[in-house]
């Protein structure tokens, strides 16, 4: 086989195993729930606006009953290279990746907790900085659990100065036991006050 048709296979399997990177991964779906957040400093100065949004898929959509999280980080005043948003216990992600506008990131996945062995963010890394007046591409993932709000965090190095933003992005949420208890009881209760009232 020659380098050239070498390289052309490796890019090609490459792009098969990356992550999903498409438009329209909203189509068809309905917007379930949104958040739009100034992230301030913890550390350094600046600040960037994070756009959480969620859809329930869509009867047509290949993950139909599940919800699309999708992030947009956007009006920074300061360079960014890394997004992180916090994955609470037991939460699944099935799919991810990000749409094709905008400025993309060289790594958007999970990253596991290596003493827990569960997912605890999503992470990504811009080898490009966005630089003050950058939009990203919109990052998203699929769960089949609702959302909560959560900790996210930006970083980055601006004029040799570190600079470390937080805020709260819409993330998965699985409810506690006493939680999901509490649901079931109101449930149970609200039917049968129905019933006695017919």
């Amino acid at each position: 086989m020659k380098p050239i048709q070498r390289q052309c296979w490796i890019i090609l399997l490459a792009l098969l195993v990356s992550p999903i990177a498409f438009a329209g991964i909203t189509d068809g779906s309905t917007l379930y729930a949104s958040l739009s957040d100034t992230f301030e400093p913890g550390t350094g100065t600046g600040s960037a606006e994070v756009l959480s949004r969620v859809y329930l898929a869509g009867e047509e959509h290949n993950y139909r009953g599940n919800y699309i999280y999708t992030y947009l980080i956007s009006k920074a005043q300061v360079n960014l290279s890394f997004f992180s948003v916090e994955i609470l216990p037991d939460v699944e992600i099935l799919a991810y990746g990000w749409d094709v506008d905008g400025k993309t990131p060289l790594v958007w996945e999970p990253v596991n907790d290596p003493d827990e062995s569960k997912i605890k963010s999503i992470e990504a890394f811009f080898k490009n900085p966005l630089k003050p007046g950058d939009t990203s591409a919109t990052l998203w993932f699929i769960s089949p659990q609702g959302p909560t709000e959560a900790d996210g965090s930006l970083a980055g190095i601006t004029a040799g100065q570190y600079n470390f933003l937080v805020g709260k992005v819409l993330t998965p949420n699985i409810p506690e036991p006493a939680t999901m208890l509490l649901l079931t009881v109101g449930g149970l209760l609200s039917r049968f006050s129905q019933k006695r009232k017919s």
